[in-house]
């Protein structure tokens, strides 16, 4: 337990400092999107008159919805690359530690920091008296849900991109399409209401699948439980009916699940289930998969340690071993030997 938290612990500091890094690059869409929040809740109509532009009734839920593409997605793609950069993931998973455990660890992590910028960002919404107002008729279970339908979507197509793409500038690349293709696709840069009127915008809006997750969360800040669009006849284009955003978010999810397990599965060859009776087999070929892709005199060093941990604990493991097997024995010498003098008793 101890040796899972101080795991914890690092991968935590580990990422705290790729944000403390290039906290421009990081924190530029956050503050993009905010702004573009403020711009629309300050001036509220862009012109006077009938063909007067006005934002949506959802636009912090957008808004929110946003930031987490932002930080699920393109940051987190960023964080993945740069542990691949370092060998990082290579050099811990030969060791005791679980794929599963460190790519937890990497999650929360990224939850944690999304939540606090969703938080941020309603509470900057709460300056309003409008939005105080409208907060007060929000379905939550419907925005909770397509909110956390979001994040884990945005994580599953990041691990996709992060260990598909091998260069670090198109994964990033890839990440940028979906964070501004929601801005300006998705009712935060461009009100819904204008982009429906043209279809062909409307339909590339369905190639981005965090389109379905948003809307919940978009009919939920609404209160609006048959995704209806309050004056506005098409609503959010699923005719009415709820579940067809539930249904594509849940199996967008799940074939992102499994070729997420896929890839891992052919990243990692060496932790296959094949391995796992196999212990020491399992880890020096770890070792080999490591030593192949070491770029750098460091990288052989750090490798050199990591055997080197293994060894010692092989050891440790044989040594406890040898003790319990000692024990029983001795164990087992001494009721015999008691029995045998039961039985003399008895003649």
């Amino acid at each position: 337990m101890n040796k899972h938290w101080e795991v914890f612990k690092t991968l935590w500091k580990l990422q705290m400092e790729n944000y403390r890094k290039d906290i421009f690059n990081l924190f530029s869409g956050w503050i993009i999107t905010i702004i573009t929040l403020i711009v629309w809740l300050s001036f509220k109509d862009t012109s006077v008159g009938s063909n007067s532009i006005k934002y949506d009734p959802f636009v912090v839920a957008s808004a929110v919805g946003v930031s987490c593409i932002r930080n699920c997605l393109f940051n987190f793609i960023r964080t993945l690359n740069e542990f691949k950069a370092k060998n990082f993931f290579n050099r811990i998973f030969s060791t005791r530690v679980s794929k599963t455990f460190v790519f937890f660890s990497l999650i929360i992590f990224n939850h944690v920091i999304n939540l606090l910028v969703s938080l941020i960002i309603v509470a900057i919404a709460m300056l309003y008296k409008d939005q105080r107002m409208s907060i007060q008729d929000v379905n939550w279970i419907m925005f909770i849900s397509g909110y956390l339908l979001l994040v884990i979507m945005c994580n599953m197509i990041a691990f996709i991109v992060a260990f598909t793409i091998k260069k670090t500038e198109w994964a990033l690349a890839i990440g940028n399409i979906y964070y501004y293709g929601a801005i300006f696709l998705l009712g935060l840069g461009i009100p819904y209401k204008l982009l429906a009127k043209n279809e062909f915008i409307i339909y590339i809006s369905y190639i981005f699948p965090q389109r379905y997750a948003l809307n919940i969360m978009d009919a939920g800040w609404i209160n609006s439980s048959n995704m209806s669009y309050p004056d506005f006849d098409q609503g959010f284009g699923y005719g009415g009916h709820t579940w067809i955003p539930y249904l594509v978010s849940i199996i967008l999810i799940m074939g992102s699940l499994i070729l997420v397990t896929i890839i891992f599965n052919k990243s990692f060859e060496f932790e296959n289930r094949k391995y796992k009776r196999f212990i020491n087999k399992n880890k020096h070929l770890g070792i080999i998969y490591t030593i192949k892709r070491a770029s750098s005199v460091n990288d052989l060093k750090e490798i050199i340690k990591v055997r080197n941990e293994i060894n010692k604990s092989n050891e440790t493991i044989i040594l406890n071993k040898q003790k319990s097997l000692a024990k029983k024995y001795w164990k087992l010498k001494k009721n015999s030997a008691s029995k045998k003098g039961d039985n003399n008793e008895g003649i």
